[in-house]
């Protein structure tokens, strides 16, 4: 069951929350937190960038340096969609989240309770799938690793989740380059030929 209440606390706080989105669970944390950031790094044993959810276009542009021409189109044309792009950040997002890169996964997930938790948080979160590096991300919490677990202070079950892979992409001079495939892969091949 769920507890909004003790959810935004546990968020707030700099902690970690286990919750369902629109690809498979997600461990999710306050993204302008520096200690939140450390805390995903070491529940999953990563170095790794961070990507971050947004719930709004407002909200993506408080976060970035640009949008260009071609990811406005790509954003009114997908989102909220299982789809990441990869932005210019700005000095909102801490280097620690990009682990020093100029760029910045962002996405808008395509999963109501996650947009209505981001509106009520009014900040980006973590998004990062629930599992060790390298291990099998995980579709039900009866799979969730026990020493993962240890790190976790909020858990919302919603039973078994479909295992979607996010698409993840970088649009720049112009171009799309495809770095992860995912589900929507072959639609913007498709939709945005004259781009790839």
């Amino acid at each position: 069951m769920l507890d909004i209440d003790k959810l935004l606390k546990v968020l707030n706080d700099g902690e970690i929350a286990l919750l369902p989105s629109d690809t498979v669970y997600g461990l999710f944390a306050d993204a302008t937190n520096s200690e939140s950031i450390k805390r995903i790094d070491n529940a999953k044993k990563s170095n790794k960038p961070h990507l971050i959810v947004v719930s709004s276009l407002e909200m993506l542009k408080e976060y970035t340096s640009e949008i260009n021409d071609l990811q406005k189109k790509i954003i009114d044309k997908y989102w909220p969609n299982t789809l990441t792009i990869l932005f210019k950040k700005n000095d909102k997002i801490d280097d620690n989240l990009t682990k020093g890169s100029e760029y910045i996964g962002i996405r808008m997930p395509n999963n109501e309770f996650l947009l209505d938790l981001l509106n009520k948080f009014n900040k980006p979160l973590i998004s990062s799938s629930a599992n060790i590096t390298n291990e099998k991300v995980i579709t039900s919490i009866d799979l969730l690793d026990e020493e993962l677990k240890k790190h976790i202070s909020y858990i919302y079950d919603v039973g078994k989740l479909n295992d979607i892979a996010s698409t993840l992409i970088k649009v720049e001079n112009n171009k799309i380059t495809i770095l992860r495939s995912g589900l929507l892969a072959d639609k913007i091949k498709e939709d945005f030929k004259e781009y790839m």
